[in-house]
């Protein structure tokens, strides 16, 4: 740096010399010593030199006041102590150095130093560039004038801790900073180091959602903040604004690619705005001295102060240096007593993106200073442009059914053809029309986002880490997430029920039994019983008044009775009229049991009605044999745990407390539990409305409760929020987001268990009707053994019989004996 410095000083000399030579300046020899690297500075200014030495009007000398660049202080002290006595120096230019200094204070000689002074008590040497705290306290004036109430601070050395000082003693100002380490050596990774770090400043100061920056930076660190903070979307205004220290008007060329975007940038600048140094200087052709302006300024202003106070005084050099006044490259050059630049003015120059413009003047008064900005000549406002226009971005999305899910053949796919769902299709009818690419990648830790400890984790912590550029995924708005990132105006709204597995209908054989109860079974058999004994008696009363037989046996009533019941005939019947009019009785009974059995049979046995013993989400909170539970870390889990309602705090006690591996780390996990039973699951509407149109072996109990948005989320701060939010609007009013739902929700296939209708029947399986069978061979079989039975006993009888008629007749002989007697 001394060398370019001194090379930038040694133009200057040449070009001030013939500027004075012009003007009839001085013809008495000066001597000024320089640095060794001025030689290749005299060599491109060849032709200025020799038209000095052509006209000889002015003897001007300059010599190297040391050889060496790596010498000690002490060293170098001693060698320019030497070199100044032997070549009679009136006066040293250019960057400061401690053995210079102590060398020309020794030997009583002017030091115009071009950089920073850094030692103290120094009578000899000056300083032309302004200190630093001036441009500390005109960043502070701007700051206050702007009615900045955050400000972030980006910096690279030690300058930036004097800019902290000042920002800080207004106590109205919240003051966050960012140093920027030095990468070390440079490698092939030191600008991704680089860029990392300044990324990662960035999103901490969008964590503490400041919009208003100071960079005091060098040009690379600053060209890194830059571009990251485009891809982070933090340039545009509103509401980001943002300051530069930059002294030397070095970082212009930064802005051109970024004329695209509606900025609001004000750079702090020695040099008047649009000052064309290297057109005064006649070095346009030094492209690398006019990367280095302020240098070569500073090194011009330098010799025109010390030729013209050459030129009045023959006596003491230096007070006629500190006394005398000159206008400059960097304007008015005025010196106190000190020897510090003084009565001055830091120029603000205003960029708007493709345009800039003089935003105003800090002046710098011998006992005062004051902020003046220009507004009458500030550009009409932009039309704002999408900040993501023609960008790619990274879009994280988390695998919930429908929104976001791998297509079948994910693994024969790359990139954002693996996904599918309503949260893919959203996104890309926002990117058409927004006129910008996404990247999708999934949420690392699978979460939605929570804040634990202190730091949130899932889609909330991609979005703060600068991750993301924003999150497409069922993420509920609510009080913490919000206070966190930013949201967009809802693309849906979401209830909170609770999913659990349909209870398994008991099967029984016997099926046929359930349309009427145990009590009217007793009763119809006492009844049979009864009817078919009074029957008897009334027949067999009535048959002896009129002395006939009657013509129904006990046998025959039950047998008559039971036929008719099942509307079957017998060849007996009641003959007497009470027997009549009690069979009539009957009759009238069997009809109305026999219709209404078989009405009650037919839905018992065709209609699919499933009595559940969870009838509502209340129902869950008074029994503790079906669990219940949601997702960890999720909006779901953050109701429960903050509700003030009575049961839901009882259910977030059970939840959490007395049954915690109740809550489960996804969704996947919960649905499975759902499906092994015996466990209840609390989540979205949207996603167990999905689980129950696909699997009929799950259903949904309300009531819904907690009414929520989902939002697409964005950064704190993000500058394209707006766009995003009027977007899902647009979409809404035009009817697609409603064609998504329907296509991703659609109608149930599956037949809803709380309900029972006509339309909601199944064909009898088997086991519906066993039973009858069971009975018909239960018939069978006894049939079979009463045939049995009284063909055995026949066979009995008739045995019986033939034994006694083979057996001899002993009393008959016995008489036939007699009676011959």
């Amino acid at each position: 740096m001394l060398k370019m410095a001194g090379g930038v000083v040694l133009a200057h000399l040449v070009i001030c010399t013939v500027w004075f030579i012009g003007h009839g300046a001085f013809a008495a020899t000066l001597n000024i010593g320089v640095l060794p690297s001025w030689r290749e500075v005299v060599a491109n200014s060849s032709r200025g030199v020799s038209n000095v030495i052509n006209y000889n009007i002015t003897n001007l000398k300059f010599h190297d006041i040391y050889t060496n660049d790596g010498q000690s202080t002490y060293t170098r002290m001693g060698e320019v102590h030497r070199r100044i006595q032997h070549w009679s120096i009136d006066a040293i230019i250019g960057p400061y150095d401690n053995g210079v200094a102590l060398a020309a204070e020794e030997r009583k000689i002017p030091y115009l130093a071009t950089s920073p002074v850094t030692r103290e008590m120094l009578k000899h040497t000056v300083q032309l560039l302004p200190e630093l705290d001036d441009f500390c306290q005109a960043l502070l004036e701007f700051a206050q004038k702007q009615n900045w109430k955050k400000i972030s601070v980006f910096y690279d050395d030690d300058k930036g801790l004097a800019v902290l000082e000042r920002l800080m003693t207004n106590h109205s100002l919240s003051v966050k900073a960012w140093r920027l380490p030095d990468p070390g050596s440079k490698t092939r990774d030191t600008h991704r180091i680089m860029g990392s770090k300044a990324r990662e400043a960035l999103v901490q100061m969008r964590k503490v959602l400041v919009e208003h920056s100071i960079v005091i930076c060098g040009k690379l660190y600053t060209e890194f903040l830059l571009r990251e903070a485009r891809n982070l979307a933090m340039l545009s205004t509103p509401p980001y604004e943002w300051g530069f220290y930059d002294p030397g008007d070095a970082i212009g060329d930064l802005f051109e690619p970024y004329r695209d975007i509606a900025v609001n940038f004000t750079v702090f600048s020695l040099l008047p705005y649009n000052s064309s140094v290297s057109d005064m200087t006649n070095l346009n052709n030094n492209s690398h001295i006019h990367q280095r302006k302020l240098e070569y300024a500073l090194a011009h202003d330098a010799m025109q102060l010390l030729i013209a106070s050459s030129m009045q005084t023959n006596d003491n050099l230096l007070n006629t240096i500190k006394s005398n006044q000159e206008f400059g490259l960097t304007g008015n050059l005025q010196l106190d007593t000190h020897g510090k630049r003084s009565n001055f003015s830091v120029y603000l120059t205003g960029y708007t993106g493709n345009e800039s413009y003089p935003h105003g003047e800090w002046l710098k008064r011998p006992s005062h200073s004051y902020l003046l900005l220009n507004t009458s000549q500030a550009p009409p406002k932009r039309r704002r442009i999408f900040p993501l226009k023609g960008r790619t971005v990274k879009v994280v999305m988390i695998l919930e059914q429908p929104f976001t899910m791998y297509k079948r053949d994910a693994v024969m796919r790359r990139g954002n053809d693996r996904f599918e769902g309503f949260a893919v299709d959203l996104l890309t009818h926002v990117a058409e029309t927004l006129s910008f690419n996404f990247e999708i990648y999934l949420v690392p830790d699978g979460n939605f986002g929570s804040k634990k400890d202190g730091e949130w984790n899932g889609i909330i912590k991609e979005l703060l880490d600068g991750e993301a550029t924003m999150s497409v995924a069922p993420l509920s708005i609510n009080s913490g997430r919000e206070e966190a990132v930013d949201f967009t105006k809802p693309f849906m709204t979401r209830y909170i029920t609770v999913i659990l597995k349909i209870p398994q209908r008991k099967v029984s054989y016997f099926e046929f039994l359930n349309p009427l109860s145990l009590t009217v079974w007793g009763c119809t058999l006492a009844a049979f019983v009864v009817v078919s004994f009074v029957l008897y008696m009334l027949e067999r009363i009535g048959s002896t008044k009129q002395r006939t037989n009657p013509q129904i046996s006990v046998r025959e009533s039950f047998w008559f009775i039971f036929g008719s019941l099942l509307q079957g005939n017998t060849d007996a019947c009641p003959i007497t009229i009470p027997g009549r009019i009690l069979t009539s009785s009957w009759w009238f009974f069997a009809l109305i049991l026999i219709s209404s059995y078989t009405a009650n049979l037919a839905a018992f046995l065709t209609v699919k009605k499933i009595n559940t013993p969870i009838k509502s989400v209340t129902d869950l909170a008074q029994q503790t044999k079906i669990k219940y539970g949601t997702v960890k870390n999720s909006g779901v889990m953050s109701f429960f745990a903050n509700t003030n309602i009575e049961h839901f705090s009882k259910m977030w006690a059970q939840m959490s407390e007395i049954e915690p591996d109740s809550m489960v780390d996804n969704t996947t996990e919960g649905y499975g539990k759902v499906t092994d039973g015996n466990y209840a699951f609390f989540w979205d509407t949207t996603v167990n409305k999905y689980k129950t149109t696909t699997d009929c072996d799950v259903m949904e109990i309300g009531p819904p409760f907690d009414p929520k948005g989902f939002g697409i989320g964005v950064p704190p701060g993000a500058t394209y929020l707006e766009e995003l939010s009027m977007t899902i609007l647009k979409l809404s009013d035009s009817g697609i987001l409603h064609e998504l739902e329907n296509k991703w929700w659609g109608s149930r296939s599956c037949p809803d268990p709380a309900k029972s209708s006509s339309d909601e029947t199944s064909e009898l399986q088997i086991e519906n009707v066993a039973g009858v069978f069971f009975i018909l061979v239960g018939g069978i079989v006894i049939a079979g053994l009463a045939c049995l039975a009284e063909y055995s006993a026949n066979l009995l009888l008739k045995a019986n019989k033939n034994n006694k008629k083979d057996k001899p007749d002993f009393t008959a002989n016995s008489k036939e004996k007699s009676s011959f007697l």
